[in-house]
């Protein structure tokens, strides 16, 4: 679902920063996305440049190193 804008702006998830998003439903109470990279599944998407989702995937990236790193600590 990479709806790409003449402005630039792709929707992404709010969490990772891909495009790699599809419907899960939606209706009467609106549209649940569901992010096939991180598996956010939820009502929010970001609408971002590319300077924009380069730092969503960096912080995504970051955090999931430091969790691995705790995991990998406390086992």
């Amino acid at each position: 679902m990479s709806d790409k804008y003449d402005d630039g702006y792709i929707k992404v998830c709010p969490i990772c920063g891909r495009s790699n998003l599809f419907y899960e439903m939606g209706a009467y109470i609106g549209m649940i996305y569901h992010c096939k990279n991180c598996n956010y599944i939820g009502p929010l998407i970001v609408e971002a440049n590319k300077e924009m989702i380069k730092e969503l995937k960096k912080q995504y990236d970051e955090s999931i190193e430091l969790q691995e790193s705790i995991e990998s600590e406390t086992a």
